[in-house]
């Protein structure tokens, strides 16, 4: 089991998901981003992954987001 934790909205996340890292300029260029590109950008992506995904990964992906893995 891994022994990383995270906090996320409110709640411990222990042994789920997975730790990544972002280096600051990568934050501060998303900040400088307007709304409207970053929630294009999220459209496209999620049209993508789910209009190819197979059903088995589209469950998985779910289970994930819901913390059940």
């Amino acid at each position: 089991m891994l022994s990383w934790r995270r906090k996320i909205e409110g709640k411990i996340m222990t042994g789920k998901g997975f730790p990544y890292a972002v280096t600051e300029e990568s934050l501060r260029k998303w900040m400088r981003m307007p709304a409207k590109m970053k929630l294009e950008w999220l459209e496209e992506i999620n049209e993508f992954i789910w209009g190819y995904a197979p059903e088995k990964n589209k469950k998985i992906m779910a289970r994930f987001r819901k913390g059940d893995i």
